[in-house]
């Protein structure tokens, strides 16, 4: 049986923010790389050869995983704040790629509320069909997104941020998003995520290590020993 929100967050050893859900501030928040937009993060020429989202040039010698929720206000949190570093510091010389996973289910159930999966449906459409504006796309979602207390992710609005982001074949996606086509690749991120050990997001794993991605003094130690 999967864990509820409120069990989750009794497992990992975090009180008192049970109304938040499964996604965890575990560290410092981080500052923002001002000169950096995550928009423009660099893909892979062959974009085509990657099911999930890859930031960098998919050539790297280091791979980084980062397990996320679309719903999660602390992957939004990291998403504003310190991502910006480690794309400017890691992902643009070529360092890492930065493979992002987004956790729709949790053993099977919805992390995050009913809707989350629509919301993981419409981020792996939009890296299929229109790659080039996934990052755009994510960093729309993540700099407006709405309160994770409300089930907001509805093709609608997605398919809204996506206008904004100038995501091109929306109609294909909204076909895409309706008709699952991702679900086989969402419980695979679930198995993964279990099997490192990733009980919350945002998280990432550096050289096999899992680690809370707002505690940014541990993630800057174990990106410079991976790429050192």
């Amino acid at each position: 049986m999967g864990l509820s929100r409120r069990r989750l967050l009794q497992a990992t050893g975090v009180t008192g923010v049970a109304a938040l859900g499964g996604c965890l501030s575990l560290g410092q928040s981080g500052d923002s790389n001002g000169d950096y937009n995550v928009a423009d993060a660099p893909i892979p020429d062959n974009p085509g050869k990657h099911t999930y989202a890859i930031a960098g040039t998919g050539n790297a010698d280091t791979t980084v995983q980062y397990f996320s929720n679309w719903k999660c206000p602390y992957c939004a949190q990291f998403s504003t704040g310190f991502l910006h570093t480690v794309m400017s510091d890691y992902v643009e010389p070529g360092k890492i790629d930065l493979e992002f996973r987004s956790l729709a289910y949790y053993n099977g159930k919805p992390f995050l509320g009913a809707d989350a999966p629509r919301a993981s449906e419409a981020g792996l459409a939009v890296w299929n069909v229109d790659p080039q504006s996934f990052w755009k796309y994510y960093e729309q979602v993540f700099s407006n997104q709405p309160s994770e207390q409300k089930q907001w992710a509805t093709t609608d609005k997605l398919l809204s941020f996506m206008k904004k982001a100038g995501v091109k074949h929306r109609d294909e996606i909204k076909s895409q998003i309706e008709s699952k086509k991702y679900e086989s690749e969402l419980q695979k991120t679930d198995q993964a995520a279990q099997k490192a050990g990733v009980n919350s997001t945002p998280m990432l794993i550096i050289d096999g290590q899992t680690v809370a991605a707002l505690k940014t003094d541990k993630v800057t130690k174990l990106l410079d020993s991976a790429t050192n």
